[in-house]
């Protein structure tokens, strides 16, 4: 499949990158670093994803260079990073199916396999601790010349922010990424930049509503029943509706400080930070040791990692009523 993908980025020569809906760190790295490497070939390369990323990535300065509504052009290919399905994009694939299933599709992705579209070619590495991950690697086996600076900034952008920067434990998966990391240093990728700018630099505002977010705070205990054996644990959790967003001038990225400090807490193995966006629930889940995020995260409907996950559900209008019945559906899993 390598190969077959590689003949096909090969061939093509106007090329369409898609990062999904309210993009994050490796979405972004990932469709700006492989456009790079497509340009540096002669490729004419347009990037598009459904929202605006989040103002933690403005020290990019990407301009126009990255386009929110889609043009349903001529293309040759058409590429889909870090996610593989058409409702992470849906603001651009409903209604119109037919457009995306006629054309020739490559999907590069780390997440676990679901209904995928026709017509598409799969390359997939579950193991991988982030899509630019995947790229670099690809990339140094294949195309080593064409790496740089600027790409390996991109790939190590995604890299961090996928790994928590590196917090997640992972076994294998972390000692992969570090090695990864070492090699785009080696590249002169720019770490300072992307720490000071992703994890360091925090608007008053955004410290405000960490403190709003940690006031709601709970923690509840929660049981896991495996064969004969029934262990406790620990779930904090914690909550904001979109128009609070707007109060502290703030958006959704900047709203998840808070799911680091509370995933530092002590003596606890399962966070969740709910929101309520619109008519949607969202929720962000952070795991460790034996707690599963991404099962749990399917089994309400989302996707996701082992220590990282998230889904994404139709609420009832009522955000105490949904919460409640969000724990009580997690309860439910552990207690299959």
């Amino acid at each position: 499949m390598r190969d077959t993908i590689q003949q096909s980025l090969e061939k093509a020569q106007k090329i369409a990158l898609f990062g999904h809906e309210h993009i994050d760190g490796d979405a972004l790295g990932s469709i700006l670093g492989l456009g790079k490497l497509l340009e540096k070939q002669g490729k004419q390369v347009s990037y598009f994803t459904p929202h605006q990323p989040s103002r933690v990535f403005d020290f990019l300065q990407l301009g126009e260079k990255v386009q929110y509504q889609f043009d349903y052009g001529e293309y040759d290919l058409l590429v889909f990073l870090d996610f593989n399905q058409y409702q992470r994009i849906w603001l651009f694939t409903f209604g119109k199916d037919e457009y995306f299933d006629l054309h020739q599709k490559v999907i590069i992705d780390h997440h676990k396999p679901e209904p995928e579209p026709a017509n598409t070619l799969i390359y997939r590495d579950v193991e991988a601790i982030s899509t630019c991950g995947i790229l670099y690697e690809l990339t140094k086996e294949r195309r080593p010349d064409l790496l740089d600076e600027e790409i390996a900034t991109y790939f190590y952008m995604g890299l961090s922010t996928d790994s928590g920067n590196f917090r997640y434990d992972e076994w294998e998966q972390l000692v992969r990424a570090f090695t990864i990391a070492a090699e785009l240093l080696r590249l002169w990728a720019k770490k300072k930049l992307i720490i000071d700018e992703i994890f360091r630099n925090k608007t008053y505002r955004s410290v405000q509503f960490m403190q709003l977010l940690l006031s709601r705070m709970q923690k509840i205990k929660l049981t896991k029943k495996w064969q004969e054996e029934v262990q406790v644990f620990n779930l904090i959790y914690s909550f904001y509706e979109d128009t609070e967003l707007e109060q502290f001038w703030i958006d959704h990225d900047e709203a998840d400080y808070g799911l680091y400090i509370m995933q530092d807490i002590r003596n606890n193995q399962l966070v969740l930070l709910l929101k309520k966006v619109g008519i949607f629930l969202k929720g962000s889940l952070r795991g460790r040791g034996d707690v599963d995020c991404a099962a749990l995260a399917n089994f309400l409907g989302g996707w996701g990692h082992h220590n990282a996950a998230g889904f994404k559900i139709q609420g009832s209008g009522y955000l105490e009523k949904d919460i409640q019945d969000v724990l009580s559906q997690i309860s439910d899993f552990f207690n299959v």
